[in-house]
């Protein structure tokens, strides 16, 4: 059952992402959402108020409480369903998909803050009934980084080892690091931990190091240390795997860095 709804149609959309629709529903006793029949082709998000819904994938079945949400890509081979159940839900356009690193995942106990800026979103939407396309993918986006930042608070909170894995990298970056040697105290193989960084912050351990080294580069390069010093301070061996690395992050060599810094 709705309680509101609002669609968005544009005959050309440029391959922008916006919003195709939102509103609010309650589940009753017949409610229940099978993905893999639906045709249309978009990103759904839904996000509980009250009550409990549930949401299938894959043979397993997660439970949807007060500040939990899911997005998802229909069609796929995913239903959701619930009694008592009262969500606000938004649906995306198919261009969002490029920026989730897969296509369906639940998302637990989000923050008061990401809730007022959804309750902002919709307030905004419901006021301005007649969007542009620009000015609904200008709040589409806005949401999205939004979104996107409490998911990624969320996979840290959901995952405190993680947290621990980038706080040691981050107080030793300076020292020499292996994959073998940082899986070693916390008892876990190298793919483990590989998997469970990348779960949490999108990049590999020993990638994310790198771009750590090179940010803490930056202030070094800038007070006038050398590229040799600088290497050596921020855990290269080797200053010209180091400017390698610097030019494939940074566009340009530490010297051109610094010879900018210098203008």
């Amino acid at each position: 059952m709705q309680d509101f709804f609002l669609q968005f149609y544009y005959l050309d959309h440029q391959n922008l992402p916006f919003i195709k629709g939102l509103g609010k529903g309650q589940g009753g006793e017949e409610y229940y959402w099978d993905s893999s029949n639906r045709k249309d082709h978009q990103i759904i998000m839904q996000y509980t108020l009250s009550g409990t819904g549930y949401f299938l994938s894959s043979g397993k079945k997660q439970t949807l409480q007060k500040g939990d949400f899911f997005l998802a890509e229909t069609p796929g081979k995913f239903a959701y369903y619930g009694t008592d159940w009262s969500f606000l839900y938004l649906e995306f356009s198919p261009t969002i998909r490029q920026w989730l690193p897969t296509p369906s995942q639940v998302f637990q106990q989000s923050s008061d803050k990401f809730y007022q800026q959804l309750q902002g979103l919709f307030e905004q939407f419901q006021n301005q009934p007649d969007l542009s396309l620009l000015e609904n993918a200008r709040l589409t986006f806005d949401f999205f980084l939004a979104l996107k930042q409490e998911m990624q608070l969320l996979k840290v909170e959901q995952n405190p080892l993680a947290k621990e894995l980038k706080n040691y990298l981050e107080n030793h970056f300076s020292e020499d690091i292996s994959l073998e040697m940082l899986a070693k105290p916390f008892k876990l193989s190298t793919f483990k931990l590989i998997r469970l960084f990348e779960e949490a912050y999108h990049y590999p351990p020993m990638a994310y190091l790198r771009k750590y080294r090179i940010s803490k580069s930056l202030e070094l390069l800038w007070q006038g240390k050398s590229v040799a010093e600088t290497a050596a301070a921020v855990g290269f061996s080797n200053s010209n795997y180091f400017a390698k690395v610097f030019k494939a992050e940074m566009g340009m060599t530490p010297t051109e860095y610094k010879e900018i810094e210098r203008i």
